[in-house]
């Protein structure tokens, strides 16, 4: 049993802690790539226009910040069908945007020429979508343009946007997207974004996670606080919501989109199905373990019964009576302690329980200078000092150590004694304030308790002559209640 309640112990430990370290991180990313409401562009700033219609920036008194350069990264020189259709759709509508496709070879040339001091990072990179990534954040720095995915395709000319010196997608659940990318050549931005790759450069043993926090959206939104943080000089950036990107949104809930996105997640591996997994049922589990946290605290919380059981003395249970308001001294015993019923027989045959046993009765009003029951039961135990804070870390330990099942039997147990355990009865100790007044006469059997026998006389014998408190003796079926020897002073009795 207490092993079982030693090992509930530890999987709630467990379970509660990361409970409270996922909501933790979960809430400080949130809070941390929160993005600010007055970034994300509108409707009223992006008015629109008929997709036969080019917008001239120069008509509304506005300049065009960003070169009409198109930028998309492939294996090869040769787009699959499936995409080529796609990005030949954007070029048509827009001939006067010239296109730069970036292979593998032509990345790399284009990092040992104008960037060295990256060409072993990118070279050391295990995924190939790591260098897909990497490149376009060079590129945009160095030339300036539209970034895009393959399977993004365009409903609309992108000239009103060209306007604005950075403008980044917004995604879920949390930050940036790096899927489609507008930038001005050589912003603020984009230099310290790929000044930080190399310091982001790690193995997060999946694959998924290492390219989202690497390179990938994840990283790039990292950026993005940073960055605006910072409050760069003339580093305005603005975000595209939901209703001009289009991306994951219902049919009809953003008619004005700009672009169409066909989800290609080329990249994926078999861990990104488990990441969407937690993403789809994530904060339903957490819900089911924050319930199981509870119930089993619940059912770990020690009882007031289980407080009261103290220790054991000589194969005895030790019990203390508890003081009620009509002058009554109780025993509350559970139904079993360590395997041994603790009933006593009535003189009818029938089995009656000690939870409401009156074990004396007190004709006058009592009220003693000597130590209470509850003094006796911690105090003896526990002494206090001169410190209330070290009583509190005390009744903190204990209860822990309760809840776990590290009470004071490991102590007493001898490795002989493992496996096999009884008790010998239970002893009710009576408070010091039982000394024995003149007109009161203790250590009368209670009725119901057969007569004692010789075996039992020379038991309590040996209890009278080694033992100096009242202690009523659970033993054998006889219940009896002895008085201390005359000037003898009890436990708990001040000398």
């Amino acid at each position: 049993m207490v092993r079982r309640r030693r090992a509930l112990f530890v999987l709630l430990t467990v379970l509660g802690l990361f409970l409270f370290g996922t909501v933790i991180v979960l809430t400080s990313f949130t809070l941390y790539l929160a993005i600010d409401p007055s970034a994300y562009l509108t409707e009223i700033e992006v008015p629109p226009t008929d997709p036969s219609v080019r917008w001239n920036a120069s008509e509304h008194g506005q300049v065009e910040r960003i070169p009409r350069i198109i930028h998309q990264t492939w294996k090869t020189g040769t787009l699959p069908p499936r995409w080529q259709s796609i990005s030949q759709e954007c070029r048509d509508m827009m001939p006067d945007y010239e296109y730069m496709l970036w292979t593998d070879e032509s990345s790399r040339e284009f990092i040992a020429r104008h960037y060295p001091w990256f060409l072993n990072t990118f070279d050391d990179y295990s995924y190939a979508i790591l260098r897909a990534d990497a490149i376009r954040y060079f590129v945009l720095y160095h030339y300036g343009g539209i970034y895009m995915d393959l399977d993004i395709g365009c409903l609309r000319p992108l000239d009103p946007l060209l306007v604005y010196p950075v403008i980044l997608p917004k995604t879920i659940p949390v930050g940036v997207s790096n899927d489609l990318m507008f930038a001005q050549k050589h912003h603020p931005f984009l230099a310290q974004t790929i000044h930080n790759l190399a310091t982001f450069d790690h193995s997060w043993v999946l694959n998924y996670p290492t390219v989202m926090f690497s390179t990938g959206p994840m990283f790039l939104s990292i950026q993005y606080g940073i960055f605006t943080a910072q409050h760069v000089p003339g580093g305005n950036m603005r975000i595209l919501p939901k209703s001009l990107y289009g991306k994951n949104a219902a049919p009809g809930e953003a008619p004005h989109s700009f672009f169409t996105h066909h989800y290609g997640s080329s990249w994926h591996s078999d861990d990104a199905a488990f990441i969407w997994f937690l993403a789809d049922w994530g904060k339903g589990l957490m819900w089911v373990g924050l319930l199981v946290l509870l119930v089993g605290t619940v059912k770990l919380w020690p009882t007031k019964q289980r407080r009261r059981n103290l220790r054991r003395i000589g194969g005895y249970d030790v019990l203390f009576p508890r003081s009620q308001r009509s002058g009554r001294w109780q025993i509350h015993v559970p139904e079993t302690i360590s395997g041994t019923s603790t009933q006593l027989p009535s003189p009818d045959g029938s089995e009656q329980g000690f939870d409401d046993l009156s074990v004396l009765h007190l004709p006058f009003d009592v009220r003693p200078s000597s130590p209470t029951c509850s003094d006796v039961s911690t105090n003896d135990q526990f002494p206090q000092g001169d410190s209330s804070l070290l009583d509190v870390v005390r009744r903190v330990r204990n209860r822990f150590s309760t809840m776990a099942g590290l009470t004071s039997e490991r102590a007493e147990r001898s490795p002989a004694r493992r496996r096999q355990r009884y008790s010998n009865g239970v002893l009710f100790f009576l408070p010091a304030m039982f000394a024995q007044p003149p007109d009161m006469e203790l250590g009368i059997p209670f009725s119901r308790a057969p007569p004692i026998t010789r075996s039992s006389r020379g038991e309590k014998a040996r209890y009278d002559e080694h033992l100096v408190s009242p202690v009523e003796l659970v033993s054998e079926g006889v219940t009896t209640l002895r008085a201390a020897p005359k000037g003898t002073p009890h436990h708990g009795q001040r000398r």
